[in-house]
């Protein structure tokens, strides 16, 4: 049989294993969850935080998803395992709550076995014994080199004995089945399937971050990136109300609902702005009204994140994608704040970030019609190449400061579960 290093996670030849499998699994009495991370692995003397908030995260997404399941999670040297308490644990929920667990590189729904090759070569066949396959793999792995069973035996062996006693091929490449084996420390496991995660940072690893979300298709992506990337995301949603309707209020409640998938519960700031947009159409050149718009919006999204000891702005600009998001307009509008802001859309095109946005349910949320604020006062035609100059100079009309704090002082504040 084929074996590959310990920790491979493909074959000898660089191929990627398949993660899916044609075993049935449904009716299988699955007694642990295997969770395992990538990026993490890679911290060094700071993995244990990582680690630690990672089995944070995992028991509170099944504790607010899969309120009658009981489960344990335990720290091992490169993984954490799930578990399950057969008498209180929805397999089919937990499943779901972890596919939205950001740092999981995959998880896997596993037996427990023994690391003795009479005892594996019985889980392996009982664990292909209800499913029609003509093809299999046998996929062994190590933790450590103490472990005294080698990859390349239990390979060898349990596939032996599978083709012996089953009758069944073994395809190294393209198996209809797989049996994987882990082992590590004193324990071993035996699973059928590889469930892909959201990969990235554990939430709350790297930070907060104020997201300025829209009702638009962008800044829910964005906000996910960040999520993805180990921020806790604080939302701020600047609205037109009473000139505009309050369907964006109520739109940027739902997407946030949506994306509490990834951060369990968030706090939304609600910005009047049309107070501020009345007076820079009446005091400033039409073209640059959008951009003034948003260099007010910056000045408020600053205010409140030094209240929330948040580090950085969140926005869902895509270079180019419109008048407002050209290099010199992000340039000039962006000068109003030292903070970093972070443009996780930058580089992406419209399709892109519509594929992503179906992928995190946000995109049927967006496309509901509302009125957006920067869609209030648009000019016919509004400058792309603005400087920092020229748009200070229209502020010079403008009582800066009075109208930032009166829109913080705007700001109401909810909380979202």
């Amino acid at each position: 049989m084929h074996s590959c290093p310990a920790g491979s996670e493909g074959d000898c030849a660089g191929r990627k294993l398949p993660i899916q499998s044609n075993i049935k699994t449904a009716g299988m009495k699955f007694d642990h969850i295997l969770c395992h991370y990538s990026e993490i692995g890679l911290k060094g003397k700071n993995r244990r935080f990582f680690e630690d908030r990672l089995r944070k995260n995992i028991l509170e997404a099944i504790k607010i998803r899969c309120v009658d399941s009981s489960v344990s999670v335990k720290r091992y040297h490169g993984r954490l395992v799930i578990e399950l308490k057969q008498k209180g644990a929805d397999l089919d929920c937990i499943e779901e709550a972890l596919k939205d667990v950001t740092g999981l590189a995959y998880f896997a729904p596993a037996f427990e076995s023994k690391q003795d090759l009479n005892t594996l070569k019985k889980d392996a066949h009982a664990l292909f014994s209800n499913s029609n396959f003509e093809s299999f793999r046998i996929t062994a792995r190590r933790g450590s080199s103490n472990i005294p069973l080698k990859v390349r035996t239990v390979n060898d062996e349990v596939g032996t004995h599978i083709v012996e006693t089953m009758k069944k091929k073994v395809n190294l490449t393209q198996p209809d089945a797989n049996c994987y084996v882990d082992m590590f420390e004193d324990r071993a496991f035996v699973y059928p399937e590889r469930i892909p995660g959201q990969g990235g940072l554990p939430v709350g690893v790297s930070g907060k971050v104020i997201a300025m979300l829209s009702g638009g298709i962008d800044s829910p992506v964005a906000a996910y990136l960040a999520m993805k990337r180990g921020a806790k995301v604080i939302f701020v949603h600047f609205h037109s109300v009473p000139y505009t309707t309050p369907a964006s209020i109520e739109k940027v409640r739902e997407m946030i609902t949506t994306l509490n998938r990834f951060q369990f519960r968030s706090k939304l700031y609600l910005v009047e702005l049309a107070p501020i947009q009345k007076q820079i159409m009446t005091d400033t050149a039409p073209r640059y009204r959008v951009l003034l718009y948003r260099r007010f919006m910056f000045r408020i999204a600053d205010k409140i994140a030094g209240k929330e000891n948040a580090h950085a702005l969140v926005t869902g600009e895509s270079l180019g994608q419109v008048a407002s998001q050209t290099l010199e307009n992000m340039e000039a509008v962006g000068r109003v704040t030292d903070m970093s802001i972070l443009r996780p859309l930058i580089g992406f095109d419209k399709q892109e970030i519509i594929d992503r946005a179906q992928d995190i349910d946000t995109y049927d949320i967006s496309i509901q019609p509302d009125q957006d604020c920067c869609s209030l006062f648009v000019p016919k035609r509004p400058a792309t190449k603005a400087r920092s100059e020229q748009l200070i100079k229209q502020e010079n009309s403008l009582n800066v400061e009075e109208l930032v704090e009166a829109g913080v002082e705007s700001a109401s504040v909810e909380i979202i579960d």
